[in-house]
């Protein structure tokens, strides 16, 4: 498995992540701002998106919950579905003013320089970075936003989140195009793939992939025809070309998961996630979960106020939650599964059941499960791939199962199919419904109302139990539009 690790490069990006905070902002003439280039600029924001995207804040405390794959002990508000307007303003600002703002600055300053392979990196990473708010809050601020330093304009009209997915599946297939694999790049600040742009055209191409399986429900011409343009230009080849931030075992580079039980350990994982691999015997349930006191593998359940003793549940695998765990952002298997929900529809020339099996294997090899075991996995009657409606679900299914530890794909994509039927916990808040978005945090609408306020009423507003465009099964919990 191809581990791109520079321990250099990722302490440079956690000191400059420091330097934006405190007490260092003194030092900082601001009439005469230093020009950080962008070899500097994109590890921190690299670093600053995915933690926040996988680590303890929208991953473990919000959508990792929503979705079943963690239970939260001690402070459940979020395992309750309710969430603070606080908690929701802190990840809305921190994609605009962190690593979205770097992003655009990288694209500038490749465009400025002509260096192309530089502007597709920032243009890959802000797209991947903006896809996850969009789909987390339905409208935002894009087309506009993000010209803060550039520009007089301090508020902004949010796109409708179709007008977002246009521009992100343009500036995916716009920055596959533009890659040089020979031209110059960023080598030592390139956190994922070290320079190797061939890799990134990959991901680029596999990232519009996924894109354009999200609107499956709302546009599916549009879907089918990005799909299978993006599947022409390439994806992902093998587990080594995954999109993962590896995290290293040294101070402040530690994986954001494993600093945060260091210092609150009370996360396990659901019951919903157990008794799935369990009943289905699968073999990465000692990776994903650990034994509990008794030698176990026991979940708790979701959204309940009977919370068990810490010490009989089954915490979150070493795999996931060592120190040097990966941050992944897109897998091989992922994509796998996607090439495999399009050929059943029909948008690509492949066999379902070749690209289903393929994808549970790379999901497996990943987690470094033994080839026999796979082997005996895939034999099972209960996983041969059916074909139709229930090969659809059993590829959702196993999805859902791969993108543990990637709470935020894995939420959008039970939004998108419904599937895995999520039980719903006895003390359950939202009317006992999993919420199907996050709300405009307040400050929004201190500093830019008109925008807030035409958003709601094109979405009928930002409540949790209001889904966003490209929902239309509300996580098939009830009728998006108020019925059961």
């Amino acid at each position: 498995m191809r581990r791109w690790r520079s321990a250099a490069v990722l302490g440079l990006a956690v000191s400059v992540a420091a330097c934006d905070s405190g007490l260092a902002g003194l030092n900082v003439d601001p009439n005469n701002p230093v020009d950080v280039g962008p070899e500097y600029l994109l590890p921190n924001a690299i670093e600053a998106a995915v933690s926040r995207v996988i680590g303890s804040g929208l991953n473990m405390d919000v959508t990792g919950l929503w979705v079943q794959h963690y239970v939260e002990h001690l402070y459940t508000v979020e395992d309750l579905y309710d969430i603070s307007n606080s908690a929701v303003a802190g990840h809305w600002s921190s994609f605009y003013a962190g690593p979205l703002q770097d992003f655009q600055e990288v694209i500038d300053k490749g465009v400025a320089t002509s260096r192309p392979n530089t502007t597709a990196m920032g243009m890959i990473m802000k797209a991947w970075t903006a896809q996850v708010m969009t789909d987390l809050w339905g409208d935002i601020g894009y087309s506009q936003a993000l010209k803060g330093r550039t520009s007089d304009v301090l508020t902004v009209e949010y796109d409708t989140q179709e007008k977002v997915y246009e521009l992100l599946l343009q500036e995916t297939a716009a920055a596959a195009e533009m890659i040089d694999p020979d031209g110059l790049k960023i080598t030592s600040g390139d956190l994922i793939y070290g320079g190797n742009m061939e890799r990134w055209r990959r991901f680029a191409n596999s990232l519009r992939m996924r894109m354009a399986m999200r609107l499956s429900e709302v546009a599916p011409g549009v879907a089918q025809q990005q799909f299978a343009a993006a599947h022409a230009a390439g994806g992902f080849q093998s587990n080594d070309d995954s999109a993962i931030l590896w995290y290293l075992d040294n101070g402040l580079n530690r994986h954001p998961i494993h600093a945060y039980e260091l210092s609150r350990d009370d996360h396990s994982v659901s019951r919903t996630m157990i008794e799935t691999l369990r009943d289905l015997n699968d073999p990465r349930l000692p990776v994903y979960a650990k034994p509990n006191a008794a030698g176990n593998y026991w979940g708790a359940a979701n959204a309940t106020f009977a919370d068990p003793p810490l010490d009989s549940v089954s915490r979150i695998g070493e795999f996931y939650s060592r120190a040097d765990a990966p941050g992944i952002l897109m897998s091989y298997a992922e994509l796998l599964f996607l090439q495999a929900e399009a050929a059943e529809r029909g948008w690509i020339a492949a066999d379902p059941a070749e690209l289903y099996a393929a994808g549970i294997r790379a999901a497996m090899e990943f987690n470094e499960i033994d080839a026999t075991d796979i082997d005996a996995y895939l034999a099972q009657p209960d996983i041969a791939y059916q074909g139709g409606q229930a090969g659809l679900e059993q590829i959702w299914t196993q999805k859902w199962i791969a993108l543990f530890g990637q709470g935020p794909e894995a939420y959008a994509e039970w939004r998108r199919t419904a599937t895995p039927v999520l039980p719903i916990g006895p003390d359950a808040e939202n009317n006992r419904q999993i919420p199907l978005r996050l709300f405009y945090p307040a400050a929004e609408e201190s500093y830019n109302r008109d925008a807030v306020e035409a958003a709601r009423a094109r979405q009928g507003g930002d409540a949790l139990s209001n889904p966003v465009w490209w929902d239309v099964t509300g996580g098939g919990q009830t009728d998006p539009q108020g019925g059961t």
